[in-house]
């Protein structure tokens, strides 16, 4: 008798007659549409020696990402409070020191940081900002952001920091309320 385990056999070395799907190459729609979407090519892929294609994945260190999205965070707000009414105007005050925190800004895009304030834009469920509170509004009939509160924060289009909003919602008639006829 042989007392040798026989040795398992890996997907590769069973066939069992059914031949392996083929799939179409897919990698260039993809890099098109990323490209198309602003992002650098060599973001999406690179043709490396054979033909074959390489990704670049960046990976970014959680500490390094939090740090990040702190000093977008607090140099958001520095710029909303120098910033005054509808018209984002900077206010008189703080004309000579505002370069300042836009370059701060510019800085952070040369990274791949991108800080996103959606206030005043139109409020849809399927964005990464969590509602803090509604206010029902007479006069609308679309949900939209009334305030920011944090803003979210992307880097390299991956978001490192979600958003937090406050929402105006259509008012709805209350039927208890209604005089019956």
């Amino acid at each position: 008798m042989n007392d040798e385990p026989t040795p398992k056999k890996n997907r590769d070395e069973i066939n069992l007659g059914i031949p392996e799907p083929e799939y179409p190459d897919v990698r260039p729609i993809i890099g098109e549409f990323l490209r198309g979407k602003g992002m650098h090519p060599s973001d999406v892929e690179e043709p490396a020696k054979g033909g074959e294609i390489v990704r670049h994945v960046q990976v970014l260190p959680p500490q390094i990402g939090k740090m990040m999205a702190l000093v977008a965070t607090n140099a958001w707000k520095l710029k909303t409070k120098m910033t005054g009414g509808e018209d984002g105007e900077v206010k008189e005050e703080w004309k000579r020191l505002y370069r300042h925190v836009d370059a701060i800004f510019e800085s952070l895009a040369d990274v791949g940081v991108e800080v996103k304030d959606r206030t005043g834009e139109p409020f849809d469920y399927g964005l990464p900002e969590k509602v803090v509170t509604s206010h029902p509004t007479p006069g609308i009939t679309r949900e939209s952001v009334i305030e920011t509160i944090r803003p979210t924060i992307y880097f390299n289009h991956q978001i490192i920091q979600r958003g937090e909003v406050v929402i105006a919602t259509p008012e709805t008639e209350n039927p208890s309320t209604q005089p019956n006829p």
